[in-house]
This record gives structure tokens, sequence and C-alpha cells, in this order.
């Protein structure tokens, strides 16, 4: 015979409550982990964050912001002779120097979506509500690769649309402006500044990514990415200054995100000034850095995401 709740009639009765139970933890037994509802969710925690926002708004307001200041000053050069003297009639701009300062405007936006990037992680390890999204999803392989997609579709699609602002924010800048065409070999930057700048910034976010997992925290993965980043190039600098024989250095040089970033934007060659590396050592073109930039994203997220498959949640 079943007992009735006495405290509340309508509460069901201790075998029913057994019994739902039962078929809950059934409904429970057959779920299955979608990986898709993995991504939305991480998608969603992106969203929710207010750095995301306000990082966001900082990359766009800065890129823009580079681009018309690259925009104006070339621009006012056109008017100066090669003696300084101001033209009335303005000297033609390559229309090549158009992309370069949508290229160059994007160096500071990069590091900004990186940084979103890094808290996607280690914002869940300050707060410790990485122990309940494991507990939700333990699959800690795809607990990251979630991650991975959602930092791609949102660093690609926010840097897509910032190009493209600056881009028609550049054209409307040298409207009226004499310009002389593209060279045939120069025929694709368009296409490398523009859709190559989205899928180059989403490769920094991987790379950025998995070394917010490698060191679980905020202040420690900007600091040691903004050191590789950035801080790197001067310190081979410094050393390459000391001696002939530290011409390695400028090599190595060629090998940081961040020259890799630029040359891939600025279709360059393999080429550099003589004397700049040892003779005879490779030098990356810009479809080269591009892969090599790919080598340090999918290296950093694998240790990282090897690190957190391993390493016990505190």
């Amino acid at each position: 015979m079943n007992e009735t709740n006495i405290m509340n009639p309508n509460m069901p009765s201790s075998s029913q409550a057994g019994g739902a139970g039962y078929a809950v933890n059934r409904s429970m037994s057959h779920a299955r982990l979608s990986f898709f509802g993995s991504v939305r969710s991480e998608l969603l925690k992106l969203r929710s964050i207010a750095s995301t926002w306000w990082l966001s708004a900082f990359a766009v307001l800065s890129m823009v912001g580079f681009s018309a200041l690259f925009a104006f000053s070339i621009r006012q050069e056109s008017h100066y002779d090669e003696k300084g003297k101001w033209m009335a009639t303005a000297m033609p701009i390559p229309r090549s120097v158009m992309f370069q300062c949508v290229s160059q405007s994007i160096a500071f936006a990069i590091i900004l979506i990186s940084v979103v990037a890094i808290l996607a992680v280690t914002g869940e390890y300050a707060t410790s509500s990485v122990q309940m999204s494991l507990v939700v999803n333990p699959r800690r392989v795809m607990f990251m690769n979630a991650k991975a997609v959602a930092v791609a579709i949102y660093s690609f699609v926010l840097s897509l649309v910032i190009l493209l602002i600056s881009w028609g924010l550049v054209e409307a800048m040298f409207a009226g402006a004499k310009q002389t065409p593209l060279a045939s070999k120069e025929r694709w930057l368009p296409l490398i500044v523009i859709l190559g700048g989205a899928v180059i910034t989403v490769l920094v976010a991987e790379f950025a990514l998995g070394l917010g997992a490698m060191i679980r925290s905020t202040a420690g993965g900007v600091v040691v990415f903004v050191l590789i980043y950035t801080m790197a190039i001067t310190i081979f600098g410094i050393i390459s200054s000391l001696s002939k024989h530290m011409l390695w250095a400028n090599w190595c040089s060629q090998l940081m995100p961040s020259t890799l970033v630029n040359k891939f934007l600025s279709g360059q060659t393999g080429e550099v000034e003589a004397g700049m590396v040892p003779k005879g050592w490779p030098v990356p073109g810009w479809w080269q850095s591009g892969l090599i930039m790919l080598a340090w994203a999918v290296v950093f997220y694998v240790i990282g995401t090897l690190i957190v498959r391993r390493r016990d949640v505190k």
C-alpha cells in the first residue's frame, strides 16, 4: 500500500517518487554527450563573459582607428616630394599600400582576441567553474575541442568583420586619390589580407588557447603570450646585435608568431636583407609563414589538451 505524504498531499508518495527517480535515472543513462551541444555551451560561455564584449569592442575600435590613422598619414605623405616640399598635386599611391594599412592595423586586435581565447579556459579555472563543466562533460578532450571550435568561430567572425570594416574605411579615405593598380604578383593580396587575415587570427587564438590550458592562470597566460608574441623579436634583435656570429638570432625571429603573421599578411617572399641571417639559412615566405603559424597553434593546443586531460582539477 502506497504511503501518502502527510505534509503535502499533492507530493507523490515515496514509492511514486522512487519510480519517478528511477525513470529519470533511466533517461539520464541513455543520454549521450553531443559535441555540437558542447560547442553551443562554449559559445554561450564566451557570450556571457563581460570581458569578451569589452575586449571585442576594443579590438574593433583599435583596428578601425589604426586603419584610419595609417590611411591619413599616407594621404598626407603623398603630397610631399623627395625634398619634403608640399605639392598641390599628390603623387599616385600604390593600391597595395591600402591593403598594408588594413593588415598592419590588425596586430593589436589579434592580441586582444587572443586574450579572449586565454580567458576561455583560464577563466573557468579561476572561478572553479571548470569542476562543474567537467562533471557535465567528463570527456576532457571533447571539452577542449569544443572550446577550440568556439574560439575559432568567435575569432574568425570578429576578425573578418573588423577587416571588412577597415577595408571599407580605407577605401573611403583613399577615394579621389590617384592609385596605381596591383602588380601581377600582388593580385592575391586582397584575398590574403581579408580572408587570410581572419584565418591567421584563428591560428594565433588557438595558440593562445593552448597556452592558457598549459598555464591555467589568466595573468600568467597573458604575460607569457605577450612575451612570445611581441617581446621575443626584441630579445632576438638584441642578441643578434652583440656579435656577427649571433645572426642565428635574427633567423629565429623570423619564426616568431608576430613575424609570421606580418609576413603572411604582406604576401612577402622569403627574401631578407643581406647579412641579416646566416648565409644559406632558409627564410619562410608568406605561405610558409602561414604553415609555421599553424604548427605553433597545433603544438601548443595539443600540449594544452594533454595537460587538461591528465592534470587534476584543484
